[in-house]
């Protein structure tokens, strides 16, 4: 009997061929700034990740003082990626906030992302 982890990884392809979008990734790091003093900064990890969002939730304003936007979306990508939580996801110029420790499987890895506004 073969090993279902090969198997899986044999669909790997297959899953990629579906991913219609790119994603740049976002991670709170350490910086020197140009005075020479200590820092934080939003900087880009990955850039042009082939992936694919679904947006399984469709309750997406609250009308309050203002009309907010938010809703959570699912990040497909290639599990060679490493995200972490709390990372910055801008796929096709929309930015999402606070990813989520990430499901990785052999084929690929799915993030709930979460996209927050205002209308």
């Amino acid at each position: 009997m073969k090993n279902i982890s090969a198997i899986m990884a044999k669909a790997t392809a297959a899953v990629e061929f579906m991913y219609d979008k790119k994603a740049t990734i976002k991670r709170h790091l350490p910086v020197v700034k140009k005075s020479g003093a200590d820092g934080m900064d939003w900087l880009p990890v990955y850039a042009d990740v082939p992936c694919r969002i679904s947006n399984p939730a469709l309750n997406n304003t609250d009308q309050e003082e203002a009309n907010t936007i938010q809703y959570d979306v699912k990040l497909f990508l290639s599990s060679s990626y490493d995200v972490k939580a709390g990372d910055v996801v801008i796929v096709n110029g929309e930015k999402f906030e606070s990813a989520k420790e990430p499901f990785k499987y052999v084929s690929h890895q799915e993030v709930m992302l979460l996209r927050k506004g205002y209308a």
